[in-house]
């Protein structure tokens, strides 16, 4: 189950007044607040912070989700949520820093767990959702789309109808890449979500690199706002990234690009330069080659399959089912993406010749179901009733999204709510060799990264950011 904070406010404060000191790296001041029929609930002393019952949060927020996620644990020694508390109600959560203030709201949809600690003390554990969240659960998309999206049947015109006041009604920010085709289609009472996803599957890039077309769309919300961008765009507007100001003002998001160095804490009577050091880190499991070669990652075969007309049905341009008519493989595709890192290499060219040769035999055959219009008079003459590239775009979009997981990191930073999913970040890291006196920078896993997912986490006056990093090549 996923959640979306809204964020309310922000404002890059830096050392302006009201910001939070920089002594002591991750501080936070939090502020919570409770809603109840859209007014504050108070305590019986007047106050409507509640932040003194607040024990800790961890904010979510991923490429792999609509929706961001919030937990809340609380301890109640007063009995003020005892009768107040159904798991329906809406928080507030403030949280100021010494980098970004931001405000966020959400929808409480569970109480996980409510144990009693002692005679007067309950201890409650909550999971919220966005108000986007329950309303797709409760809203559903019917008809022909020329219909009901009135002819706008570009993929980010629909989306931005779907989130409008007509469906989901959401009043943040869209951040919305156009995409270079149209699509017909009748959705059949599908919540907006799912409409949503079917269509990202579809689009395609409207400027892509080299000649071939690209696709491989994602959905998903950040604290900024909600983004529909390809997997390329994101990767050329992080290696364009630089040490300026975030600007959430642009129509695709600039992000302030931070650079983070694994070393030892320096002992200092200002902690804040640790600001900006890994706390820890973790090297997720390599990638395994069998369970690639399995699953068709590096090369294999893709069949587009007409129901209605078998004999139609192809090998991407192909005009039969041969098996050598059309097959896909990484080191081809490679040359259609762009990549991480401009001084940088495929990983594969680091692996053993042996291993690299058995890594281009198609093994894994992929089908895609051709939609076909020859139904509709509209389309009977149409040269593309059988839409022969979706064939090549899906091999394009399984390999674009599989070759992010050629290195992968999780590091722990000192709190900062100016990390967003899809954006980027610069990562040092030493190696354990040592040229003279210098220690080298492990060139693996050093570099520029977008973040799939990151985990905001506190327990206290203190913010700690867990960030989960991919990247699909190598530098030189």
């Amino acid at each position: 189950m996923s959640s979306i904070t809204t964020a309310i406010s922000q404002k890059i404060l830096g050392n302006q007044d009201g910001s939070i000191s920089a002594q002591t790296s991750g501080e936070i001041d939090a502020k919570l607040f409770l809603y109840k029929d859209g007014r504050k609930m108070q305590t019986p002393s007047g106050a409507d912070d509640l932040a003194s019952f607040l024990r800790g949060f961890e904010l979510y927020e991923s490429m792999a989700t609509a929706c961001m996620e919030l937990r809340l644990i609380l301890e109640d020694a007063a009995g003020l949520f005892s009768s107040q508390i159904t798991g329906s109600e809406q928080f507030g959560l403030q949280i100021k820093t010494a980098i970004i203030d931001r405000t966020y709201r959400f929808r409480c949809y569970q109480i996980e767990s409510r144990v009693r600690t002692n005679q007067n003390t309950e201890v409650y554990l909550l999971n919220l959702v966005s108000e986007e969240f329950s309303r797709n659960e409760i809203t559903n998309v019917f008809g022909n789309s020329e219909t009901i999206f009135k002819n706008k049947n570009e993929a980010s015109e629909i989306i931005r109808t779907v989130m409008g006041k007509q469906y989901l009604n959401s009043g943040k920010k869209l951040y919305l890449e156009e995409s270079m085709n149209k699509q017909a289609f009748i959705a059949p009472n599908w919540r907006p979500f799912d409409l949503i996803y079917w269509v990202s599957q579809r689009a395609i890039r409207k400027s892509g690199t080299g000649k071939k077309l690209q696709n491989a769309f994602a959905f998903f919300e950040n604290s900024a706002g909600y983004h529909f961008k390809s997997v390329d765009t994101l990767i050329e507007r992080i290696n364009e990234q630089e040490d300026n100001p975030t600007n959430l003002s642009s129509e695709l998001a600039d992000y302030r690009l931070y650079t983070y160095t694994y070393q030892p804490k320096k002992i200092s009577s200002n902690q804040g330069v640790d600001q900006f050091t890994i706390n820890g880190i973790s090297f997720p499991k390599e990638r395994d080659y069998l369970v690639g070669l399995r699953n068709g990652n590096f090369a294999g075969y893709s069949v587009g399959f007409d129901p209605v007309f078998i004999t139609r049905s192809r090998m991407g341009t192909s005009t039969d089912l041969s098996a050598d008519s059309y097959n896909y493989n990484m080191k081809d595709i490679w040359k259609q993406m762009s990549h991480l890192n401009k001084l940088s290499q495929n990983p594969q060219v680091t692996l053993d010749p042996t291993i690299q040769q058995v890594q281009k035999t198609p093994k894994r055959v992929r089908y895609e179901m051709i939609p076909n219009q020859i139904f509709d008079p509209k389309f009977k003459n149409s040269p593309q009733r059988n839409y022969e590239q979706l064939v090549e775009l899906q091999a394009y979009q399984w390999m674009r999204v599989e070759s992010l997981k050629n290195v992968q990191l999780t590091i722990n930073v000192p709190g900062n709510l100016d990390l967003y999913a899809g954006g980027g970040v610069n990562v040092k890291i030493p190696s354990n060799e040592r040229e003279g006196g210098t220690v080298k920078i492990d060139k693996k896993y050093s570099g520029r990264y977008i973040i799939a997912a990151l985990a905001h986490k506190s327990t206290g006056g203190s913010m700690t950011t867990e960030l989960q990093l991919m990247k699909d090549t190598l530098q030189i």
